[in-house]
């Protein structure tokens, strides 16, 4: 039987909605289609519309952090590309992870589920200061417990966490969510990590929780710092 495995790099901002409902469809319909090249075809052939509108979102997320970062879940790299110099990425498919190399990207292929997360033989530290979870938690079954083992495992290189979380309506649109997260689940882990606080929270690119029920592309944006390091 062949493996499940939680999509590490669902990256689909930007994408108009009839679209974005055809392509994930066309992913579906072939066996584990979104862990192989198909996949990384898919998104790395953008228009020049989803492109623009993509490097809104972007810019918006790089600027959250603190130094270099490691971006778990990479994808294709494109936030990768904009993070500070000495940044790194991991990926799960193996299709990305020869396109980001070939771009010049600092990629690494990983699997979480082998270590428990704890990144062993990934050599991000002594460098990276911020862990990206850009649109990557809704991707799991148990994505509080993944928190919680990505926060204690990079520890104490990482200062910052950044945490991106698509809304209501984002969630339901993409066939690769499971879990569906918002602030209130993030608040309720953090209280089993009192080393680490809740800096920072905006909803882009409307600040309000609510429009993220109606517009697919409206997203939750997160700071947790490591106390002493805001």
């Amino acid at each position: 039987m062949d493996r499940v495995v939680p999509n590490y790099y669902w990256r689909a901002v930007g994408q108009p909605l009839q679209r974005r409902i055809m392509d994930s469809k066309k992913l579906q319909s072939s066996s584990h289609a979104t862990y192989g090249l198909s996949y990384t075809e898919y998104q790395v052939q953008r228009s020049r519309w989803r492109q623009a509108v993509r490097r809104l979102y972007l810019n918006a997320a790089v600027k959250l952090t603190k130094g270099p970062a490691l971006d778990f879940g990479c994808g294709a790299g494109e936030l990768l590309k904009l993070l500070p110099e000495g940044s790194v990425g991991v990926e799960y498919n193996q299709n990305t992870v020869t396109y980001c190399q070939q771009q010049g990207l600092n990629v690494h292929w990983y699997d979480g589920f082998k270590d428990g997360f704890s990144l062993t033989d990934i050599p991000w530290r002594h460098g990276a200061r911020t862990l990206y979870l850009s649109h990557l938690l809704e991707h799991f079954d148990d994505p509080m417990k993944i928190m919680g083992d990505l926060i204690e495992s990079t520890q104490p290189d990482i200062e910052r966490v950044v945490i991106i979380l698509p809304g209501k309506s984002g969630f339901k649109i993409d066939p690769t969510h499971r879990t569906f997260v918002d602030l209130g689940m993030i608040k309720e882990a953090l209280n089993q990590l009192p080393e680490w606080s809740l800096t920072y929270r905006r909803y882009f690119p409307i600040n309000h929780e609510r429009a993220g029920d109606y517009l697919a592309h409206n997203e939750l944006q997160l700071i947790v710092d490591r106390t002493g390091f805001a």
